[in-house]
């Protein structure tokens, strides 16, 4: 059975800041407030489960809406805020797993640093973590070259990291910015050809791109396909994987946690 895991990244959206933008916090709150319940919609119209790695931050903002979220899908962890970076100290990931695991009354399993900032994730198995998606294995100009990380699930130390989805030799990803800015056909080819090699399909987005973004002060290649427009090319994109028998699952369940 090839599968499809739909992953989110929940956080706060402080994108305009990283662009000399200005937006309020009380602004990054809702933005992706906005376009959470939008994707939450369409995934309870498809009776689909997703995993939602939020900030600690974010949790803390919607306590109630992220326990409700729990009950059907995963949640895992993105840190404390979005701004952190974890390429050096990582002192505030534990406290970020206990306040989410304080909203939602149950036990965190994964992890996902903010931009994928993180060296040490051995240690994050010290935190009472199972596994990690902080690799993205392929290149992103100005951010990172992982052309030679293992594409598959593999060990590190304790942790199982669980990479998004790339191409093998080419390294092509099927994630939030080639989803939205690439043909549709890009998708269903990628899914296709993916599926050879792998029996995961993992995509990542944020709900911020599904909301209104007309005056976001972020570069157009962020914000392209924003709000309505992303939501239906996403939908488009589920019925496809419906279509050709893909199942899809939370990374919990995929790894039988």
């Amino acid at each position: 059975m090839k599968q499809v895991l739909l992953t989110f990244d929940l956080e706060e959206f402080d994108a305009p800041l990283e662009f000399s933008g200005e937006i309020s916090e009380q602004e990054q709150f809702e933005t992706s407030k906005q376009g959470l319940l939008l994707i939450l919609g369409l995934l309870s119209k498809y009776n689909i489960k997703a995993t939602f790695f939020t900030t600690s931050n974010f949790a803390k903002h919607y306590p109630s809406l992220i326990k409700d979220i729990s009950k059907k899908h995963e949640i895992a962890c993105h840190g404390y805020v979005h701004s952190d970076s974890y390429f050096k100290d990582l002192s505030r990931i534990p406290l970020a797993k206990q306040e989410i695991e304080k909203i939602i009354k149950k036990q965190v399993h994964g992890f996902r640093a903010p931009r994928f900032e993180i060296k040490d994730i051995s240690s994050l198995s010290d935190f009472g973590f199972s596994y990690d998606s902080s690799v993205n294995p392929t290149f992103i100009p100005g951010r990172y070259i992982n052309l030679f990380k293992k594409r598959k699930p593999n060990r590190i130390g304790n942790i199982t990291e669980f990479p998004l989805s790339a191409l093998p030799i080419i390294r092509l990803p099927l994630e939030w910015l080639t989803f939205k800015n690439f043909p549709f056909l890009y998708s269903k080819i990628f899914t296709k050809i993916n599926s050879l090699s792998s029996d995961y399909t993992m995509l990542i987005f944020h709900p911020w791109e599904f909301a209104d973004l007309t005056n976001a002060q972020i570069p157009f290649f962020m914000k392209a396909k924003h709000s309505q427009k992303l939501l239906n090319k996403l939908e488009k994109y589920i019925q496809f994987c419906k279509a050709k028998g893909y199942d899809f699952k939370t990374i919990e369940s995929y790894l039988n946690i």
